[in-house]
């Protein structure tokens, strides 16, 4: 009888361990199908990159243009680029490249894993097995986006890199830069509600402040008040950041060279995500279905996105002072992004050069 019990516990304690590797498992799939920064928030990094790289590099404009035309993918570009001729036509590919990753979901060249890398950050009443969840990742995020980061800047420095290759990485550097400059997508919030993680955020939900409908707290740091594609407002907004933050503004801005600049950057947003985006203590209301698998929280999201319609009926307003504040930090990261981004594309351009001076590349 003695040793049936202590079975029984054995299994029991075996099945709860199963079930948490299982939770957190569905729930790093759902987080690494999210995106960062909404489409508009890519546009206004890449259209400061663009305008940086003209600035500083005019000889590559032409260049870029001319990887592009070999992108694998050409329907989002040729949409994107309507009418236009010349180099404006080169510079709305060059924005349409930084949200491709997103328009391809769901196709051949999507890479779900590749969007996050999230650190855990655990609340104070995070139960044992959550700590324990979290601290068993150990220094190496949920997610692939550092280390995709790292190939296809490697793939978009090399000389020897079919040109479609080369298309694909441009847009995955453009697209992933922005993607770690998001607090909320370095993150994953362990706590007692959420014993396997938050799923970056995207499981609780507060009040839109611009609109009358609930909203995950991933989505109002990606979307902020970025919620146009239009080409004119996106550029006005890059306009405006730039001249609210400009390169001397940026202290955390110096040339890219550091062995491991692609994890500090993420860092930088994984502190604000801990010393702001939740240390503020912001209320939110939990998706009622955040137990349920990964592809319903997904329709939850895309229902949303795409019909406006929220599982969470009613959730708490967003603070006036923390969707001031969002709106700086928002900002100001994707402007540093877009700074980054011009010079890495330089970065890349020079090293190609120097290889090429120096290698007879076949």
């Amino acid at each position: 009888m003695i040793m049936c019990k202590q079975r029984e516990r054995q299994m029991s304690k075996r099945s709860i361990a199963l079930i948490g590797a299982v939770v957190f498992s569905a729930v790093s799939a759902f987080a690494s199908s999210v995106h960062a920064w909404d489409h508009g928030g890519h546009m206004a990094t890449a259209s400061i990159a663009f305008a940086e790289i003209e600035r500083a590099r005019p000889d590559l404009i032409e260049k870029i243009g001319q990887v592009l035309l070999s992108h694998p993918d050409p329907g989002p570009f040729a949409v994107a680029a309507g009418e236009s001729s010349g180099k404006e036509r080169m510079r709305q590919m060059f924005i349409e490249c930084a949200r491709w990753p997103d328009d391809a979901r769901f196709t051949i060249h999507d890479r779900p894993a590749w969007h996050t890398a999230r650190w855990p950050l655990i609340a104070d009443d995070a139960p044992p097995e959550a700590k324990a969840a979290a601290e068993a990742r150990g220094d190496a995020p949920a997610g692939q986006a550092i280390e995709a980061l790292k190939l296809n800047f490697a793939v978009l420095s090399n000389p020897e890199a079919k040109p479609a290759e080369r298309a694909t990485a441009l847009c995955w550097v453009l697209h992933l830069v922005g993607d770690i400059h998001q607090p909320m997508h370095v993150t994953d919030l362990f706590s007692k509600e959420f014993p396997a993680g938050n799923a970056a955020g995207t499981t609780v939900y507060v009040a839109d402040p611009m609109g009358e409908s609930t909203m995950p707290l991933h989505m109002l740091w990606d979307s902020n008040t970025l919620r146009s594609t239009e080409l004119e407002e996106v550029d006005q907004h890059a306009r405006e950041f730039v001249e609210a933050y400009p390169r001397s503004a940026l202290a955390e801005l110096e040339a890219h060279g550091k062995p491991d600049a692609f994890r500090e950057w993420a860092r930088e947003s994984y502190t604000l995500a801990e010393d702001f985006a939740y240390g503020y203590g912001i209320e939110t209301a939990s998706d009622p279905n955040k137990d349920l698998d990964p592809d319903r929280l997904l329709k939850n999201m895309m229902k949303w996105i795409v019909e406006g319609i929220s599982p969470v009926a009613e959730a708490p307003e967003v603070p006036a002072e923390y969707w001031e504040k969002l709106q700086v930090v928002a900002h100001r990261r994707i402007t540093l992004a877009g700074y980054r981004l011009a010079d890495l594309i330089i970065s890349a351009a020079d090293r190609i050069a120097a290889q090429r001076q120096h290698t007879r590349v076949p």
